[in-house]
């Protein structure tokens, strides 16, 4: 394949600090690697080698037919801000079109909304190929006869690694204004309801433990639950941190409290984050991550308040931790090759 071009959705702008943008982002980073690639979305202030054109339909299919003219793409990848409903759907009809019918694929990291509608509109408007997270989305979209490829775990193992030792780890907390004695359980995400953050505030911490929330409000109007997880003794970090990592290398376990399934990203990135940093997880059975990890030595499955609180305890007093193994091989460039041998078995 010579030239792909990539479609992001209306959030793709600074800063990259959420799922969503953050897989566009990345792949957007691999993918030239491997092909020439045309960036465009419709976000505002988007960075200056995207393509921005028009959010309403007309305006969105004419410039991005011009587009297409232009640079004569072989395949189009999207990757919508959310999950497969009318909108993407319609959406993906139209960048097929532009396209003048070349392989289409869309990347589904949330469960699809399925009404009549899309049922109806994905015998017309369907992508050529899906790459989902979850078993039941792959399902989904195999029923309707639609081409579909598991779209895999990925990180930048190079960047979120284990502290090298404890003077490092040390020194990160400091850095940070953390305790530097006793356990820290961090989790890492915005401050929405929808998350259930709040149940990291019910839980017990054992004595030397301090809870750390890394986040911020991350759309206007959202619930901010910041409040509540003060009220209840955790330390907030809730600036834009361009070392995230940092955090991680700090921490002693992640914690991934999230039952909803629009909440976050089926495969949660700070998950995967927390795994390259050999941190051991407790977490609730959320979308895809049961799948790849159950079994993986470090990562405990948790679904009421006390299976959470007991998985806590024994993740802080249990064996060394490996989740760090279980990300091996599981980077953007793997993501990204995966994505284009999709395509290509399209054409």
């Amino acid at each position: 394949m010579q030239r792909l071009l990539l479609f992001a959705g209306a959030y793709y702008h600074p800063p990259f600090d959420e799922g969503v943008k953050l897989v566009a982002y990345h792949l957007y980073q691999h993918l030239p690697r491997l092909t020439e690639v045309v960036l465009a979305t419709t976000a505002e202030g988007a960075p200056e080698e995207a393509n921005v054109v028009p959010n309403n339909p007309f305006g969105f299919a004419r410039h991005v037919r011009r587009l297409c003219k232009a640079h004569r793409p072989q395949a189009v990848l999207y990757v919508p801000d959310a999950y497969l409903d009318r909108y993407t759907l319609a959406r993906c009809g139209l960048l097929r079109w532009a396209a003048g019918g070349v392989p289409t694929g869309m990347v589904t990291l949330m469960p699809a909304t399925v009404d009549m509608w899309v049922r109806v509109m994905t015998r017309f408007l369907r992508p050529d190929v899906v790459f989902p997270v979850t078993d039941s989305e792959l399902d989904f979209y195999r029923r309707r006869g639609i081409r579909s490829r598991m779209f895999p775990p990925a990180i930048d193992v190079e960047r979120f690694r284990p502290a090298r030792d404890e003077a490092e780890k040390r020194g990160l907390r400091r850095k940070y204004g953390l305790p530097e004695e006793g356990k820290i359980c961090i989790h890492v995400g915005h401050f929405r309801k929808s998350r259930n953050i709040e149940r990291l505030a019910r839980l017990q911490m054992p004595d030397g433990t301090r809870l750390v929330v890394v986040g911020r409000r991350s759309r206007p109007g959202e619930d901010d639950t910041a409040q509540t997880l003060r009220d209840h003794g955790a330390i907030i970090l809730d600036s834009f941190l361009p070392d995230i990592q940092e955090v991680y290398q700090a921490a002693d376990l992640y914690l991934f409290p999230v039952e909803e399934d629009r909440a976050a990203i089926a495969m949660p990135l700070s998950v995967l984050e927390a795994m390259a940093c050999n941190l051991p997880i407790v977490s609730t059975p959320y979308g895809g991550l049961v799948r790849c990890f159950e079994g993986v030595q470090g990562v405990y499955f948790a679904r009421t308040r006390e299976e959470f609180q007991e998985a806590m305890a024994r993740a802080l007093t249990g064996p060394v931790p490996r989740t760090r193994e279980a990300m091996e091989g599981h980077n953007w460039g793997r993501a990204a090759t995966d994505i284009l041998a999709g395509l290509e078995e399209c054409r």
